[in-house]
């Protein structure tokens, strides 16, 4: 892969920029995008037709299994899914925000005095 800069004049071809993940495709000759600091490499047509026909073979292996894994997911969101929700509805957690509980629980006597504790 040749490395080009940002407002070379290239011929025609695919060009990728690995900073931005960007790819220029240009029918005829011209100028690339941006300033000295983008740098560009020119994908040869035959590994672009690998690539294609080896992406293409991943998403045929796995499409399968996503939707397995989906189908599964979501018989279980059914089937579980109500049943969380009475155990959820069935707890009693206990916190009550609302309630201050500024009774005075922190008094204490000593020797029959009444007073608070100090410290």
């Amino acid at each position: 892969m040749t490395r080009y800069s940002g407002g070379d004049s290239v011929g025609a071809g695919m060009y990728w920029n690995p900073k931005s993940m960007n790819v220029v495709g240009l029918k005829t000759e011209g100028v690339l995008p941006g300033g000295e600091e983008s740098s560009y490499r020119r994908l040869p047509a035959f590994a672009l037709f690998l690539l294609m026909i080896s992406l293409g073979g991943v998403y045929v292996l796995i499409l399968p299994v996503l939707i397995i894994c989906t189908t599964v997911y979501m018989v279980g969101v059914r089937v579980f899914g109500s049943l969380f929700l009475q155990m959820r509805k069935s707890m009693s957690f206990g916190w009550r925000p609302s309630e201050a509980y500024l009774s005075g629980k922190g008094t204490a006597k000593k020797n029959g005095k009444n007073g608070r504790k100090e410290g």
